[in-house]
């Protein structure tokens, strides 16, 4: 790594704290998402189906395709913000189109279910995109234990912030007479304030100082940056690039098992336990308030015993996770379920983003973030897709839990690289995080 690339050991806390708001802006898509948005399209935009399938399915088959969007969009706008050096751009680009996604869904009305569609998978490519560069800027700012740190630190401000999104907008919808709205005008009013406040927190990284990468050893075209990548991890020349393809490889497994885990846990709530909004929302809210401090247990654990024995914890917590999921009978037992998954849901996504912006090659972290997050998706989407069709096949919401596993372990399998050897870090620091 050239002397022009390392990250600023002493950089400003404007710029971390504005990194780390980044989380915080962006949580509240999640929350929302996996609450408000799937109760309006499965309670009401498409209550009664569409096209012979069943609102659960509806809303699977919706996420794949925007995860096979992302999968599609993520390599070509990476590639030009490395060979550019415009990766804030690119990161305030895709927060204002996920912002104008939530304002379409909140100024359309119900019947009009394609427009919804399409601004449910804008706005979830949208975040994805958001993700790539947030992570793509973390070796800018931090390395080693002190990049464990931070990314366990926004992954922490994330569930407060997502938390507290949930509690305003569920709000709008418990007061929605006394606001002379419908429930499903407060639902959409509801979507409007959290485009508003991902836009709003996102903007002091606008004026932020990430430093820049020299353009030197990128090529002209997007599409031949990514194939100049391609040829450096195929085959492995050493232990190094054997390293980084198994972190890749194992990376995007794990996270497209737990996003499409994620995803599913809101849709068998609503459609085998009957939760209503409301009791949707409190068992979010609890996820966000064990995975806080949990996210943060995590990232101190990594920092201090290294990121392979956190990820063994993490992988082995989800593991059990799917595992008893197949066994939940009662809403009792969901919450507690719900307890076990915050306790590793954010520590194994902050310690994949620290290892990764660890083994990136000088100059092109956003092609690493992208194609992890290809293939993250792609993985996602085919999980996702699996989950419908095996829905669609059984009658059983829950059948989509052997794909997740059979992925959780193949990743597990494949980034164990990262326990064997772990990171030797590169600038280590004593720069304390207070």
């Amino acid at each position: 790594m050239s002397a022009a690339t390392l990250p600023q050991t002493r950089s400003p806390w404007f710029t971390r704290c504005a990194w780390i708001l980044l989380d915080w802006a962006a949580s509240g898509f999640s929350t929302v998402l996996i609450t408000l948005v799937v109760a309006y399209v499965m309670r009401v935009a498409f209550a009664a189906g569409a096209g012979g399938l069943s609102p659960g399915v509806v809303w699977s088959w919706t996420l794949a395709a925007a995860m096979l969007v992302s999968a599609l969009v993520a390599p070509i706008l990476s590639a030009w913000a490395d060979r550019r050096d415009r990766h804030r751009a690119a990161l305030l680009g895709s927060v204002a189109a996920g912002a104008a996604a939530f304002a379409t869904l909140a100024a359309v009305p119900p019947e009009a279910q394609a427009a919804i569609l399409a601004a449910i998978v804008i706005a979830n490519v949208s975040f994805d995109m958001a993700a790539i560069f947030t992570g793509s800027l973390l070796p800018r700012i931090a390395t080693g234990p002190l990049a464990d740190r931070l990314s366990a630190l926004g992954f922490a401000a994330g569930y407060a912030g997502g938390g507290l999104v949930l509690v305003v907008a569920t709000s709008l919808l418990a007061c929605h007479q006394w606001l002379g709205l419908s429930p499903p005008g407060a639902l959409r009013a509801a979507f409007a304030f959290t485009g508003g406040w991902w836009l709003l927190f996102s903007l002091p990284a606008a004026v932020a100082r990430f430093g820049v990468n020299p353009p030197d050893g990128h090529v002209r075209t997007a599409a031949g940056e990514l194939v100049a990548y391609a040829r450096s991890l195929m085959p492995p020349r050493d232990g190094g690039d054997r390293r980084l393809a198994a972190v890749l490889v194992g990376s995007m497994l794990v996270l497209g098992a737990v996003q499409t885990a994620i995803a599913q846990f809101s849709s068998v709530a609503l459609e085998e336990f009957r939760l209503d909004a409301q009791g949707l929302v409190r068992l979010v809210l609890l996820v966000q308030a064990v995975a806080l401090p949990g996210a943060l247990g995590i990232g101190w654990l990594a920092a201090r015993a290294g990121r392979g024995a956190a990820l063994a914890i993490c992988l082995a917590g989800w593991t059990v996770v799917l595992i008893l999921a197949w066994f939940v009978q009662s809403p009792g037992q969901l919450h507690a379920l719900a307890v076990l998954l915050a306790l590793v849901l954010g520590g194994v996504q902050s310690v994949i983003r620290a290892t990764i912006a660890e083994v990136a090659p000088a100059g092109r972290a956003g092609v690493t973030f992208g194609l992890v997050q290809v293939g993250s998706k792609l993985a996602g989407a085919a999980a996702g897709l699996a989950f419908g069709g095996l829905e669609l096949a059984s009658g059983q919401p829950r059948a989509g839990v052997v794909t997740l596993l059979l992925q959780i372990g193949l990743g597990w399998w494949a980034v164990r690289a990262v326990a064997a050897h772990p990171a030797a870090y590169a600038s280590p620091s004593t720069f304390r995080i207070e």
